[in-house]
């Protein structure tokens, strides 16, 4: 998970769980398919987040 991320969505942790069930159960196909869920969940999330501009320093 990126930095800063503070909360879930319903559909990433769904996606985490998933892939855990699928690493305790050895089915590695479930596993991929989490994993490429997660990796499309977590690009879509920082692809849609807006830059801010920094704060300038105090003196």
């Amino acid at each position: 998970m990126g930095k800063g991320r503070k909360v879930l969505s319903s559909d990433h942790a769904r996606a985490l769980i998933k892939q855990a069930i699928g690493i305790i159960f050895g089915d590695t196909k479930v596993e991929a398919e989490a994993t490429t869920e997660i990796a499309t969940i977590e690009a879509r999330q920082t692809t849609n987040q807006p830059t801010r501009p920094s704060r300038p320093a105090r003196i």
